[in-house]
């Protein structure tokens, strides 16, 4: 073991001073044009003498100063080599990942070993990396001290300027790239981490695996043993497939505290959550009671069913107990809501699951066991396809999908079939999967029900205290929570499916290649991992920068509050904001460089600029608009033929809304050009005008004391304005009154005037006398 060891160390040692001479010979060239050039810029920039050059130097301090900004050591970093040597570092560790379960004990040994020794090496070049950035900032600083002590620019000190930007741009670039490399080699590390985490549960599990596929138990169920069984018979069965649950030993000693904090937290605020809502629920309908029981059972369902997350190697053990705890919590819970026929197949089941549990304990290659193990699965089939017959509502507890009852019966299948051929192990792993899969489907049904259950309570609750939550509409929330819940119980349905088949380690594996493997689109380099993670980015920047102005200025039902706030205004430069912080947090998870991102910004600009022009006008409207505050939101505004009050406004278009309650979308650029009215810019009222026809025969005097009259009982009217009747023309049969007045909001001109024609209808029909309206005169 040792010599083997030393051995591989050995050539791993001569491969490493091959590398480095290769790289040495490589760079060889690039390292004396670097010295040299780094030789030539003081002379020819800086002492080079010119009589008609305004910007020579001659300042001998400035000249020393300039002498000491030492370049040459950066011919010493040689990061194209060191990123090649982590690239081969990266493949070797994919390569890892090909261990699987059936390796050899001394092979997954010397594995960790070399998986141990690549992390210090790359630990060591991470030191070498920190030594060299600390140079590089170290000549940064002497440059920019230089710049401000002697006032360089491009105008003053002009060859100066030059040599310093040079060497400026030099050290960034050399910064960048020692940047990228210590960022692999993290991402690196981790990976090598995980392996080794992996490979420490191998060597205790491939024993046992190997001894239950011995010869004996791989035989046909025709050549099965038929010896007696007695007590010691089953405890040496128990013993024996329970014999890598020491892996419990390890899942409580290894599992991440932070993790299982992060839960226990998870759980208590769940758990506040509720008993809050019950607690007001209770105060305004005192039929609500606070159950302790519900409240603690509920907790208890919450933390079980979350478990597998905390850790995915979780012993096949603890996934059984916790499913058939959480099975028992809710058949208590559920008991007065529970038919007859429902109560009896869930008893049904947890019996069942129970003798299958204790079957799969006890069963070997003894024919009568195989048997035995056999008919449970037979009778698991039979219990899922009468249970699927019976209850065909899709909102019933213990209803059974499609989709489950093909897995089901696809599993029991393999399990028959590998009973029958002879893998009495492989055989064990699919009927319990079977057993946890069905009783695991009708938990994560109920925890879905009760997660839904618990935000309608939420809405319930707020409705009645004006909360938070009545700013979304109720619908929508639950939709979007069920699509949520779904994900969550796809993972964890596949979790527990590949810890009792015993693939988690390959499926971890698979998916980290998968997932962690680094691609490139031209220079662009990325993995689908953090891919994933910048679309989820993108999608909650989005969904905030929707719904900021509800979050911050409330609403009902999904709708904002028609008392509209005038902070709104400034709201699009607040979604503006939260879309660039969003975007550029998510090109920072993709691990994109924002020196690239900047390059294909400006390359695509121009066509932006040329196929963009109406979008970007809007847009900088948009900000003006937001600055100048040519209107509010709550302003009556009139734009061409379009009248009515502002609603939002947007980043690219804002919304009016009319009279009769339609929004019209107006781009941002037509109301920044075009010639708008504010009725409402410096105050609320308005002034409105209209113009009566009253019969001749009607005293002047009389009809004019019942105008004003009119016009005073209108709710609209502004008392504290001034207001007139003017004689505007006179003809055989009708005289022209000309009535103006000031109402309190420009929106409700035409109310006031249809309560002034109500009443002076009346009153004009009382008398036996003509009146009309006309439109307003024209000022």
């Amino acid at each position: 073991m040792k010599l083997s060891s030393m051995k591989h160390f050995i050539v791993f040692i001569i491969s490493l001073l091959a590398l480095h001479l290769y790289a040495i010979g490589q760079d060889s060239v690039q390292v004396r044009r670097s010295v040299s050039t780094d030789r030539s810029q003081p002379h020819t920039g800086l002492n080079r003498r010119s009589g008609s050059d305004s910007t020579r130097v001659g300042n001998d301090s400035l000249r020393n100063d300039l002498r000491k900004v030492n370049l040459t050591f950066l011919s010493n970093i040689r990061t194209a080599s060191m990123a090649e040597f982590v690239a081969q570092l990266n493949e070797k560790s994919n390569g890892y990942a090909a261990t699987s379960a059936n390796s050899a004990k001394d092979s997954v040994a010397v594995l960790k070993n070399a998986i141990a020794e690549e992390i210090k090496q790359l630990k060591s070049i991470k030191g070498s990396i920190a030594n060299y950035s600390s140079s590089l900032s170290s000549t940064q600083e002497q440059i920019k001290n230089i710049v401000n002590r002697y006032a360089i620019s491009a105008n003053n000190h002009a060859r100066a300027h030059q040599y310093l930007n040079s060497a400026e741009q030099r050290l960034s670039a050399k910064m960048d790239s020692l940047e990228m490399i210590n960022r692999t080699i993290d991402e690196l590390i981790l990976k090598d981490h995980r392996h080794l985490n992996r490979l420490d549960l191998v060597p205790e599990t491939k024993a046992a695996v190997k001894k239950s596929d011995s010869a004996p138990s791989k035989s046909s169920i025709w050549k099965a043993n038929t010896t007696s069984i007695s007590k010691d018979v089953l405890l040496d069965n128990i013993r024996s497939n329970y014999s890598n649950n020491k892996s419990i030993d390890k899942y409580v000693n290894r599992t991440d505290w932070a993790s299982r904090i992060l839960l226990i937290v998870l759980g208590l605020a769940y758990s506040y959550w509720i008993v809050r809502v019950a607690y007001v629920l209770k105060q305004n309908d005192p039929s609500n009671k606070i159950a302790i029981d519900a409240i603690v059972g509920k907790t208890i369902i919450f933390l079980l069913t979350l478990l597998p997350f905390v850790n995915f190697f979780t012993p096949t053990f603890i996934l059984q107990a916790s499913q058939l705890v959480i099975m028992l919590i809710f058949m208590y819970l559920l008991r007065h809501k529970m038919t007859g026929q429902q109560r009896k197949i869930a008893l049904i089941l947890i019996i069942f699951y129970l003798l299958d549990v204790f079957v799969n304990m006890i069963v070997s290659d003894d024919l009568f066991l195989r048997i035995v193990c056999i008919g449970f699965n037979l009778i698991a089939l039979g219990l899922v396809s009468y249970t699927k017959r019976r209850i065909k509502n899709s909102e019933s507890p213990g209803y059974i999908s499609n989709f489950i009852y093909v897995v089901f019966a696809i599993l029991n299948i393999t399990a028959i079939t590998l009973n029958v051929i002879g893998h009495v192990e492989h055989s064990r792993s699919f009927s319990i999967a079977c057993a946890v899969g069905l009783v695991q489907s009708f938990t994560l049904q109920y925890f879905t029900d009760m997660i839904k259950l618990d935000v309608r309570n939420q809405f319930k609750k707020d409705r009645l205290v004006a909360g938070f939550w009545m700013r979304f509409n109720e619908q929508r929330t639950l939709t979007i929570i069920t699509e949520i819940l779904r994900i969550v119980c796809i993972l964890l349905a596949i979790i527990v499916l590949a810890n009792n088949l015993q693939f988690i380690e390959t499926l971890l594996a698979l998916s980290e290649t998968f997932f962690g493997k680094v691609r490139s689109i031209g220079s662009i380099s990325f993995t689908l991992g953090n891919l994933v993670v910048a679309v989820l980015l993108l999608l909650v920047a989005n969904w905030f920068q929707k719904n900021i102005s509800l979050i911050v200025l409330g609403g009902e039902d999904g709708q904002l509050n028609q008392a509209y706030n005038q902070k709104m205004t400034l709201f699009p430069l607040f979604r503006l904001a939260i879309i660039l912080i969003g975007f550029f947090i998510a090109i920072s998870a993709l691990g994109m460089s924002l020196d690239k991102l900047t390059v294909v910004i400006g390359a695509l600009s121009v066509g932006i600029g040329l196929g963009m022009q109406n979008i970007i006008n809007n847009f900088v409207s948009g900000i003006i608009l937001v600055f100048d505050k040519p209107f509010r939101v709550g302003d009556q505004i009139e734009l061409a033929d379009k009248k009515g009050r502002v609603k939002e406004i947007g980043i690219r278009a804002s919304v009016l809304k009319t009279a009769d309650g339609a929004d019209v979308i107006i781009p941002n650029g037509d109301l920044l050009s075009g010639r708008l009215v504010n009725w409402t810019l410096s105050q609320e009222y308005s002034r409105t005008s209209f113009v009566l026809r009253i019969d001749r025969k009607t005293d002047l005097n009389e009809a004019k004391q019942w105008i004003n009259a009119a016009i005073a009982a209108s709710p609209h009217f502004v008392k504290e304005r001034d207001s007139g009747i003017s004689v505007q023309d006179i003809s055989e049969e009708m005289i022209y009154l000309s009535v103006f007045c000031w109402v309190n909001f420009a929106a409700n001109a035409s109310s006031l005037k249809n309560d002034v024609l109500v009443v002076l209808y009346k009153q004009f029909e009382e008398k036996g006398l003509k009146f009309y309206s006309v439109l307003p005169p024209k000022s």
